[in-house]
């Protein structure tokens, strides 16, 4: 008798211990969603435009911005015909400032490319996308809709033509990228003829 008067506070028990490890699963599973969202979130946020310092000015010196000849100045042998490098201006690396230099032939450009900022057929623009402010890439390669070289952002497939002014060719970039006027120097360097054409990276409400 004494067992089936206990019966029903075990079971109670029991279904009490069963309904807390339920919820401490289910908590458990929603923190590691959130975790794995947080995690993917992490992963495709864009690189930082915050940071500011020093604008570019005309006579700054272009340098590697990456690799084994990082810091050296940019000159017209530095990059062979249909590729690019990212570059800085000397002393200025900060990511506001982060430049795509590329290599093509001159006779290819048009407006509204600044046709008179391309010495030797080389070409600058910022290197921080105006959608989201990541950093961009060069592609020489043609693609179907793009049967030209191109600039591409990775986080979201926007394109830029290079050829005309950086004129936006696919995706969700609001505008262009700013182009920056460029001379030789003395030394035979590729520097700055004088600031972006415009702002960089993404403006306050996408515009």
């Amino acid at each position: 008798m004494a067992e089936e008067h206990e019966r029903p506070e075990h079971t109670h028990q029991a279904g009490m211990r069963r309904r807390t490890l339920l919820r401490w699963v289910v908590g458990v599973g929603a923190f590691s969603s959130l975790a794995a969202l947080a995690s993917v979130l992490g992963t495709v946020k864009p690189p930082q435009t915050a940071q500011r310092g020093e604008k570019i000015k005309a006579g700054d010196v272009l340098v590697f911005a990456l690799g084994q000849n990082k810091g050296a100045p940019l000159t017209p042998t530095s990059i062979v015909p249909q590729q690019a490098v990212l570059a800085f201006p000397q002393g200025k690396a900060v990511q506001d400032n982060l430049i795509i230099l590329i290599n093509l032939r001159r006779s290819q450009f048009i407006p509204p490319t600044h046709l008179n900022w391309l010495p030797d057929g080389y070409v600058a623009y910022s290197a921080i996308c105006t959608h989201l402010g990541c950093t961009v890439g060069f592609s020489h390669e043609p693609m179907p809709g793009v049967p030209y070289p191109h600039i591409h952002c990775p986080c979201h497939q926007g394109m830029y033509n290079p050829l005309a002014g950086a004129e936006v060719v696919a995706g969700p970039p609001p505008r262009p990228l700013p182009q920056l006027p460029l001379v030789l120097n003395a030394k035979g360097e590729l520097v700055a003829d004088g600031p972006f054409d415009g702002p960089v990276g993404p403006l306050p409400g996408g515009r």
